[in-house]
């Protein structure tokens, strides 16, 4: 996820490993999504449609709100990483 935040978004990013199953991303210190919140990893686009909000001018909750509406109902890890991993390949 790393990379992809690195490549996609131009700027560097730094993974901070820990244990629990905590998952979350920040931006310019702010928190942009946490699985410890919501209890689902992202979906799609959800992290990036949130910080192109932001950048746009949307305030952070807002746009958390607008990315998480299009959400249908949570996925499994197993889900979010497939997904993930299509990701990667189809470029």
């Amino acid at each position: 996820m790393a990379a992809e935040l690195e490549e996609r978004l131009a700027e560097e990013t730094e993974l901070v490993k820990s244990s629990g199953g905590i998952f979350e991303v920040e931006d310019r210190g702010e928190l942009i999504f946490s699985k410890r919140e919501l209890k689902r990893f992202p979906e799609g686009e959800e992290i990036f449609e949130i910080i192109q909000m932001v950048d746009s001018g949307e305030p952070l909750d807002k746009a958390r709100k607008k990315a998480r509406e299009s959400i249908s109902e949570p996925i499994s890890f197993g889900q979010w990483l497939q997904n993930l991993l299509k990701g990667r390949t189809s470029n």
